[in-house]
């Protein structure tokens, strides 16, 4: 597949972007793991969602072809990314909060209740990825 030179600008930018946050998954990969479990992860999570959200905002300006070519490529998280594209699912943090089989009481996790609705107005992170509240108030 053949690429303009409009796309191969947009695919080096979000490589060059990539690799920056590809050097941070590093970092946090090195950092020793504690004993509390699920924080070990927040920081990946949040730098997946970030890598994500970069190819999100760029939508408009990227061609087909080349969403295709980083879809097909495993470069994006595909899921993640149509479900941004969802009324309601504008802000997810990532696809575990919204599996039933990956939360505590077999829902979606805390995170996806508008904060309107919750009793407790403290902030409570996510046990998956550490986010307090991508529904929206």
């Amino acid at each position: 597949m053949n690429l303009s030179d409009l796309d191969k600008n947009k695919y080096n930018e979000i490589m060059s972007m990539f690799k920056e946050i590809d050097k941070e998954f590093e970092k946090e990969i090195e950092k020793p793991v504690s004993s509390d479990t699920p924080q070990n992860y927040h920081a990946i999570f949040r730098l997946h969602h970030q890598r994500n959200r970069f190819v999100f905002d760029m939508l408009d300006e990227i061609s087909p072809a080349l969403y295709k070519i980083l879809k097909e490529n495993d470069v994006i998280d595909y899921d993640l990314i149509s479900f941004w594209k969802k009324n309601g699912y504008e802000n997810l943090c990532c696809l575990r909060c919204i599996q039933p089989k990956d939360s505590k009481y077999g829902n979606v996790c805390y995170c996806r209740v508008p904060q309107r609705s919750l009793e407790v107005k403290n902030n409570i992170e996510c046990d998956n990825c550490g986010c307090s509240g991508c529904s929206g108030y």
